[in-house]
């Protein structure tokens, strides 16, 4: 055999390889990048892939994988662009559901409550999955207690299983039980007694600076009007009437404040006790729902 056949022979040799290789480009390194942590030079492979190949099997995989490390990244808006188109483009695709779920996931992880109820509603009527449908119901009733809407929480907790449910539903009592300051009082106090409404919501030293304050105004004014220092006076009281209002203010604000961190308090224990948090187990993000008995 002459050492062109032999070249030929090893050419044929190789092309079933190479149709091979072309029929299922490799996606092994950007999903590398990715498992490495290394998002942004993951989405820009990414993106190489689907210019080269937009109609590759691998293709749905790949717009999914993008979108999944631009959420890594926290490019939010070019995240939900990504999965909108794998949405349209490969919608018959198995990875639809999970993209889907993905689009309401993340809008929940930047806080926008409205925006991900809308789209765990939508998931609710186009998925026949008993997971995201419990997954969809569950993020709901919390995109309501975000909002402070509690009875609204606990009827969309109330459609999970029976067990979960009721303790999802005692741990709404004990939210909606948690100590209160009241910011009225606290204010009200204050204007009796400067100080007396900072000591009511726990702020001992805000107590004894707003007391001290008001009081040596008040005494200075008062000894320059005995002293017939009238525009002395004036202008003690003058400021004396703006710490006194602020003051008052401050006291019925560090009530709303004392509130707002029970309440942040007990939702973080309840996140830890019923999870919630969008984690990643390699590249791909999943919901962390572990549930303590």
């Amino acid at each position: 055999m002459t050492i062109l056949n032999k070249s030929i022979l090893f050419l044929l040799l190789l092309l079933p390889l190479q149709v091979q290789a072309a029929d299922q480009p490799p996606l092994s390194f950007a999903n590398s990048l990715a498992d490495e942590g290394d998002h942004y030079r993951a989405i820009t492979e990414y993106k190489r892939f689907l210019h080269l190949f937009p109609d590759a099997p691998q293709a749905a995989r790949a717009r999914l994988s993008l979108a999944q490390s631009l959420i890594a990244g926290k490019r939010w808006a070019q995240a939900d662009q990504a999965l909108e188109k794998m949405m349209e483009k490969d919608r018959n695709s198995p990875l639809a559901a999970v993209a889907q779920r993905t689009y309401a996931d993340i809008a929940f992880e930047r806080n926008d409550y409205l925006t991900a109820r809308d789209r765990y509603l939508s998931l609710l009527q186009n998925s026949t999955d008993q997971n995201d449908i419990a997954h969809a119901r569950y993020r709901i009733g919390w995109t309501f207690l975000e909002e402070n809407q509690i009875d609204a929480a606990r009827q969309s907790f109330a459609q999970l299983k029976q067990e979960r449910s009721a303790l999802l539903s005692s741990a709404l009592d004990d939210y909606q039980h948690l100590p209160q300051k009241s910011p009225g009082l606290a204010g009200a106090m204050s204007a009796v007694l400067p100080g007396s409404g900072q000591l009511y919501t726990g702020r001992a030293k805000q107590a004894g600076l707003a007391f001290t304050l008001n009081a040596a105004f008040i005494y200075g004014a008062i000894e320059a009007y005995d002293n017939k220092n009238y525009t002395v006076s004036a202008i003690l009281l003058f400021f004396e009437l703006g710490w006194y209002t602020g003051n008052i203010y401050n006291a019925a604000n560090n009530a709303h404040k004392y509130n707002q961190r029970q309440q942040v308090k007990q939702k973080g224990e309840m996140r830890q006790r019923f999870g919630l948090n969008l984690g990643w187990q390699g590249r791909h993000p999943a919901l962390l729902a572990v549930l303590h008995f």
